[in-house]
């Protein structure tokens, strides 16, 4: 179960509520949390391609003021020279409705179809 001090913590980050309305102490647990999700939720992933001996499609994956950006890059089999097909970056905030239509079908392994998003949870485990 969650504890209401990382619920909170959460709602902080998600809603983009300013850290000078916050106390210190928190202000300063709210701040390790947002680095801690930098940390180990953002970057560029790959998902390597052994045919090819490569890496085939690239998600890059950025944290800011409590919305993700998901910018896909693919690399087509029909030249496997080809340089990564960056596509639009797709943005997901929470407290409203997040069409990513058929781009969002794409990075969530659902091609064909459209995807919409109402809001996100995200549970941070404790490492003793």
């Amino acid at each position: 179960m969650e504890t209401l001090k990382n619920m909170s913590m959460m709602a902080v980050l998600k809603l983009g509520i300013p850290r000078t309305e916050l106390p210190k102490t928190v202000a300063k647990e709210v701040d390790m949390l947002e680095a801690r999700i930098k940390s180990d939720w953002t970057g560029i992933f790959r998902r390597w391609d052994w045919d090819l001996w490569c890496d085939h499609d690239r998600v890059k994956i950025d944290w800011s003021g409590g919305e993700w950006t998901f910018t896909p890059q693919y690399r087509y089999r029909l030249n496997r020279a080809s340089t990564p097909q960056t596509l639009p970056p797709i943005q997901i905030k929470a407290g409203r409705t997040n069409d990513l239509g058929y781009p969002g079908g794409l990075l969530f392994f659902f091609p064909g179809r459209k995807i919409w998003i109402d809001d996100y949870k995200i549970y941070v485990k404790e490492r003793k």
